[in-house]
């Protein structure tokens, strides 16, 4: 029996070794299982790096599920192919001395899968399927990826619900891609804008001056008040814009209302009012009474003898009676006398302390009086030939435009003839309506067509002639909006020069037949609306001559003759003033770079005699120290470099700089907040929560700023 069992295991053994077996059934599920499991781990080990065989050995897997064995402490761990964190918390609590191993193997097989994509862009290839079930990609990074869309594209929170957008990314990756729920997204949200404003309020302290923009907006029957802040960047000259809240305001938009929710807003950013340069906001009478009452500004420019102690009354400058109630006035509330009033405010039946709120200083959009030129003053021009004519014309486009808005018809035949579509006139966008005009004087010939087609009543020839000269009046002005309203490169500084080139212009304007009351007009009211423009010698001038006479670009060449001897004497005092709290007396080289920036519409200000300066005597202790201020602007207004980098040779002119021109001259950054706002507060979304409106606008603004 032995010998017949030891020849039959030797039989056996060289049936092995020469590749003949008794039982095939037997050897070739043994062979399955090997093959089996050697695909099973190298599938792992492309998946994770904890599955490479030196820390885990393949027990089992499934496709999904994974069941592997530490080969340290032979323990079976259990875990799925989405999610690594049952292996590594294993190794992290029982193994701790692996960890640095572990790190090893992952940076090294982040670098491996880096160096195939970068082959794989080198030669040409492309992806075919995004592989998010990777090691490079893990749970944290799907819910971020998907954050960031919701936020920036303004999406609903339940996006990450809806069952297209899971087959959507499912699609993409892997039908196990397992994705966040809407209340992970909405902690996520929280946590983004806490650090939002953690960000921001240690952006702001880090800052020698701010602009900050406020204005009110209405939607689905709920008011905000928006603000953002901007400051430039004291190295590179960029200007940077931030959102600082959009919080509801409940009730009338009272004077009392704003003040105080914009120290509520400045109060969580820690916001010093001597920080900030300027508040920028429109002309509404609300806003002004506001800040009439509540900022020092006003109350430190009054003589006022009574008892300024009693904590009952407090004086301030007033040049309008506006109501409590008074919601909203598009007309500017300024009063043409020089000499303020004194209102005195009796706060004995308010439920606060007034000396609660302390607003910073400010400035009313000068972009929006632009645009009350535009709209309202033009409105009130009494000559009946103009009237006449211009009623007549814009009756005509009204219907135009009215019936390609209505009637698909019509617009169907207008893109057949004219190859394009025809704005129409939005009473909330600024210059839409001259927008609107040009398109149509531009397409002229085509239109006479179009009014046939349409059977429209037809424009004349002398109402075309009107057309042409409305265009060529209004088109200064648009440009001045224009330029006033941007964001990233407009200063204070633009505002003097622009207002007086387009005053020029205007009187220039002597060929006009039925335009020519327009432009008087036009005239007459820049000369009301912006009289600290007109004369320089105001109090509320002084901002606007600084920042513009600090600003390369314009220097002095803006300055009437007039007036220049004023401005001179204006600036050095600013800068003796800077240089007498500062020891910084940096290099005064002259830059003598040619820079041609100046375009058409500003070289209006040029043509009239050069400028120079001289020196003036100040009665200051240090003559010294006026000797350097004196050389330094002598030095800064000779050269001919107009690039904001030359202030980096002019310290105490790059001081005033900043001081002045971080402040805007518009408040179109709040608008265009409210843009954005407007398509995350829809009809759809009417009940969306107050504070997570408010959370989305300002996480967008991380998001957009990144």
């Amino acid at each position: 029996m032995c010998g017949y069992l030891g020849e039959k295991k030797m039989h056996n053994t060289q049936s092995l070794e020469l590749g003949y077996v008794d039982d095939p059934s037997t050897t070739i599920q043994h062979a399955n299982e090997t093959t089996n499991t050697e695909s099973a781990d190298a599938e792992l080990s492309k998946m994770s790096y904890l599955f490479d065989g030196e820390l885990y050995n393949n027990v089992s897997f499934d496709g999904i599920k994974v069941s592997a064995k530490c080969t340290t402490c032979f323990k079976v761990i259990n875990g799925q192919t989405t999610s690594t964190g049952n292996f590594l918390s294993h190794i992290k609590i029982k193994h701790s001395f692996m960890m640095s191993k572990v790190q090893a193997k992952k940076d090294a097989k982040k670098k491996k899968v880096n160096d195939e994509l970068s082959t794989s862009n080198l030669f040409g290839k492309k992806q075919s399927k995004l592989s998010f079930n990777q090691s490079t990609i893990s749970k944290n990074d799907v819910k971020d990826l998907i954050f960031n869309y919701i936020v920036e594209e303004m999406k609903p929170l339940i996006t990450c619900e809806k069952p297209s957008f899971k087959r959507l990314i499912q699609g993409l990756t892997s039908q196990h891609m397992v994705l966040p729920h809407s209340r992970v997204i909405a902690n996520e949200l929280k946590a983004k804008y806490e650090y939002y404003v953690k960000m921001l309020t240690e952006l702001i302290e880090n800052q020698n001056f701010i602009c900050l923009t406020a204005d009110i907006w209405s939607s689905n029957n709920k008011s905000y008040l928006g603000m953002t802040c901007h400051y430039i960047n004291e190295t590179n000259y960029n200007r940077h814009s931030y959102v600082l809240a959009c919080k509801r305001i409940k009730g009338s938009h009272t004077h009392l209302n704003i003040s105080k929710v914009i120290t509520k807003i400045m109060q969580e950013y820690k916001i010093n009012c001597e920080k900030v340069s300027h508040i920028v906001t429109d002309n509404a009478s609300n806003f002004g009474k506001a800040f009439r009452i509540f900022s020092s500004q006003y109350i430190d420019t009054t003589n006022n003898t009574k008892n300024v102690n009693d904590p009952n009354y407090l004086g301030i400058i007033s040049n309008d009676s506006d109501s409590d109630n008074e919601i909203i006035n598009n007309s500017d509330s300024e009063n043409d006398s020089d000499i303020p009033s004194l209102e005195i405010i009796d706060f004995s039946s308010l439920d606060f302390d007034p000396n609660s709120i302390f607003l910073p200083r400010h400035i009313t959009c000068a972009a929006h009086s632009l645009n009350l030129i535009a709209t309202t003053d033009i409105s009130k021009i009494e000559q009946d030939a103009y009237n006449k004519i211009s009623k007549a014309v814009f009756k005509k486009l009204f219907s135009f435009w009215n019936l390609c808005s209505r009637s698909t018809v019509a617009s169907d035949k207008v893109t057949e003839l004219c190859d394009c579509k025809f704005p129409v006139p939005v009473v909330t966008r600024w210059n839409s309506m001259y927008n609107a005009v040009q398109k149509v004087v531009s397409h002229k010939d085509s239109l006479v067509l179009v009014f046939e087609e349409l059977k429209l009543c037809k424009i004349k020839k002398n109402e075309w002639i009107f057309l042409d000269e409305y265009t060529k009046v209004m088109g200064p002005l648009a440009t001045s909006l224009d330029k006033l309203q941007g964001e990233k490169s407009c200063f204070l500084g633009y505002v003097a020069p622009s207002i007086l080139a387009l005053r020029l212009l205007m009187i220039q304007m002597n060929d006009l037949i039925h335009c020519r009351t327009l432009c008087l007009k036009i005239i007459s009211s820049i000369e009301k609306r912006f009289d600290y423009i007109m004369d320089l010698k105001k109090i509320k001038s002084k901002p606007y001559i600084l920042s513009a006479i600090s600003h390369p670009k314009f220097k002095l060449t803006w300055v009437p003759e007039r007036y220049k001897s004023y401005c001179n004497q204006m600036f050095l005092e600013e800068c003796i003033s800077i240089s007498s709290s500062s020891v910084d007396n940096l290099n005064t080289e002259v830059h003598l770079d040619d820079n041609n920036s100046d375009d058409d519409f500003f070289q209006i200000l040029s043509e009239g005699p050069s400028s120079s300066y001289s020196n003036l005597d100040l009665d200051v202790n240090n003559q010294t120290n006026q000797n350097f201020v004196n050389n330094q602007i002598s030095s800064y207004l000779n050269t001919n470099n107009k690039d904001l980098t030359v202030l980096d040779s002019y310290s105490l002119i790059k001081q005033i700089f900043f001081k002045y021109n971080t402040t805007l001259p518009s408040s179109a950054p709040v608008e265009r907040l409210f843009s954005s706002g407007s398509q995350i507060m829809t009809p759809r979304r009417n009940r969306l929560n107050d504070k997570t409106f408010e959370m989305l606008l300002c996480c967008r603004c991380l998001q957009l700023n990144k």
